[in-house]
Formats: C-alpha cells, structure tokens, sequence
C-alpha cells in the first residue's frame, strides 16, 4: 500500500482516466475543448508512447513518469501529457502493464485512519496486490485526481461533491461503490445486508426477553437508515409496540453522551448500536463509567464488530458483523474484471452479515 498521494509500482491505466482539474461537473468539457486544439493522430496508425512525447513535447521517460503516476513532474507538464493521451486515446494494453485503480473517501470522512473507511481500504489494498494491481490512495480526491492516469476506481466513502466527479468519471473509467444504497441500474455496488443487520439484533434482544429495544445510529447516513428499517420489523413481526423515544437517529450537534442518556431515560432494557467504526465501544464506556450502569445486567448491548477489538471489552461485546473482508475481494474481484475487459452480470452484489454472541446480552 502506498503513500495517500503516491502509487505503487506498475505502469498507468487508460488515458479515459485522465481529466482536466477541478471543478468535477466542468472537468469533461474543458478536457474536450482543450483536446479538440491538438493535432489528430493519423488515421489507422496505433499511437505509441513515443507519439505521445512528441506530442507534449517532452521526453519518454517523462510521458513514462506521468502514466505511472510518479512524482517529479511539473503540474503543467503533468496536465500537458494527459492532455495529450487523451486527444491520441492513448490505451496501453494491459496485457504489458500493471493497471492502477484509486481507492477513494471524501478527506472530511470522520473513520478514514480506524473503523469501517480505514478497514476496508486496507482490505482492498491487500486485495488489489495479490491480483498484482497498483493502488493509489489520494488524501484529497477532487484535487488529485485529475492528475492521475489510471484505470478504476472503489468509491468507499462519498459525500455529494465526490459523487459529482465520480458521476463524471464513470463515463470514461470503471467504478466500483462500496455500500451504497441508492445504486443505479448501470452501476456496481458491493454492500452487506444491513437491514438484516437490524433484524438479527433486534430478534435476539426479544429473543433474550427485552422488550424495550433502543437503538442509536447517525441520521445521515443511509447505512444505519437500512438497519433501523429491519430493527423494526423484528418489534414489529414480535407483536411489540415502536417507541419513538428510544430510537435515536443523532446528528453532529448531538453528542454520544446526550444520545444514550436519552435512550437510558426512555427505559430502555438493552440498545443497539450498529457500524464498525467503535461506536458500540463509545457506548459500552458511557453506560459503564458515566453513567454507572451494569452491562448487561441493566442494560444489555449489541454493537457492530471490531475484529480483534469487540471480543476484548468488558463484557465481550455481542455484534453484528459486516463481511468488510469478504467485500473487498468481492469489490476488487469486480474491479479485476471489469478493467481486464470482462463483462459483469450481477452489478449489485449483497453479502451476508452474521450474528456474534458473546456476554454484552443478558
């Protein structure tokens, strides 16, 4: 795995993943206009990297530097090269090179060094090695980017911005989403089951004889939206009645203390508190040395599972774990394929979670 704005040995992807800067929405149209002032190759002849040099106006190692995503080269001359592959549609077999692919997460991501972002990033990278693939992990995307030749992209975390450039990018390069829910039909998606997750929690808290089920998650994001879905399905199908005040969808003005304090002064007997970035752990500490409430004898706990972490707390925490390994060789399979020319039939890909039972559930 290398540097957030370097990449690993191997030569550069398709010229297609080349752009012109920021803005993302502007970045196809620039590259168009400024590609339509070049010269156009001759027609039937295959352009080499030679053509290439002589067209930016520079030296073979220098177009070898800028393919490869190397540092040592000037922005403009960086932006000069691209340019010109694109204009040459430039495409080294990749049959005689190694293909690089970017794995991407919106910089203000709150997990992106621990937790769920910081996880499945390294389980790509891995991934991604042993197909003998370069990674390259930009710290700010929509900076960049643009500068980068390569031939995919994983989209682990997106916000709206990064979205807009990913909806562009998508027309010259291959995308792959992680856990995203609102997927369209041309696009492809890697994701755990998360409203099973809330399922599975929620049946084995009533299974367990609570009654008063609490939950606790981030009300912007879609993941703990889909696990809520299936949490209350469980109460439902339980002929239980769903109190409002014991479900808490928190935002960022909203502390982890004001949250489970609400959810404890609603009554609840046990809370659920999904996604593998140590929330679960947050509120095992809150309820147990804030507040000084037993876990589980008052209240019992199911969280999202930290491997080698939730089995470690005091009591083990019970979880709900997110196959983040098992979708990151499903991710970079895809990605494998898809940028080796291979087609996909199934765009949308939806794995398993599975229940952990351990002693934060009485």
């Amino acid at each position: 795995m290398t540097p957030p704005d370097s990449s690993s040995n191997g030569a550069g992807g398709s010229a297609s993943g080349a752009i012109k800067n920021s803005p993302p929405a502007a970045a196809s149209r620039k590259l168009a206009d400024m590609s339509r002032s070049q010269p156009a190759p001759k027609s039937g002849k295959k352009s080499t990297i030679y053509d290439l040099a002589r067209l930016a106006e520079v030296s073979p190692g220098t177009v070898s530097r800028v393919l490869n995503n190397r540092d040592k080269v000037k922005p403009e001359t960086r932006e000069r090269v691209l340019r010109a592959a694109n204009t040459l549609n430039l495409k080294p077999q990749v049959s005689v090179r190694f293909r690089q692919v970017a794995i991407l997460s919106e910089p203000t991501f709150s997990d992106r060094i621990e937790g769920y972002a910081a996880t499945l990033t390294a389980h790509l990278s891995f991934a991604f090695s042993r197909r003998n693939m370069g990674v390259v992990l930009p710290s700010n995307p929509i900076e960049q980017l643009p500068g980068l030749f390569l031939d995919g992209l994983i989209a682990v975390t997106f916000d709206k911005q990064l979205q807009e450039l990913l909806a562009d990018l998508e027309t010259r390069m291959h995308v792959v989403y992680m856990d995203k829910f609102d997927a369209g039909p041309g696009e492809y998606t890697v994701r755990s089951d998360h409203a099973n997750s809330g399922y599975l929690a929620a049946k084995h808290l009533i299974a367990q004889g609570k009654r008063k089920l609490g939950f606790l998650g981030d009300n912007n994001k879609a993941p703990f939206l889909e696990r809520l879905k299936g949490f209350r399905k469980a109460i439902v199908e339980a002929q239980l009645p769903i109190d409002e005040r014991l479900h808490v969808l928190s935002g960022p003005e909203t502390s982890h203390l004001s949250a489970v304090n609400r959810i404890v002064r609603a009554g609840a007997d046990s809370i659920y508190v999904p996604g593998t970035s140590f929330q679960a752990m947050e509120c095992l500490h809150i309820l147990t040395y804030v507040m000084g409430i037993k876990v589980p004898e008052q209240i019992s706990l199911i969280g999202g599972e930290n491997e080698g972490i939730s089995a470690l707390q005091n009591p083990p925490l019970t979880t709900i774990e997110d196959p983040l390994r098992e979708m990151a060789e499903q991710a970079a399979a895809m990605l494998d394929k898809l940028t080796a020319g291979e087609r996909i039939t199934n765009r949308h890909l939806m794995l398993p979670v599975r229940l952990i039972e351990r002693d934060s559930v009485a």
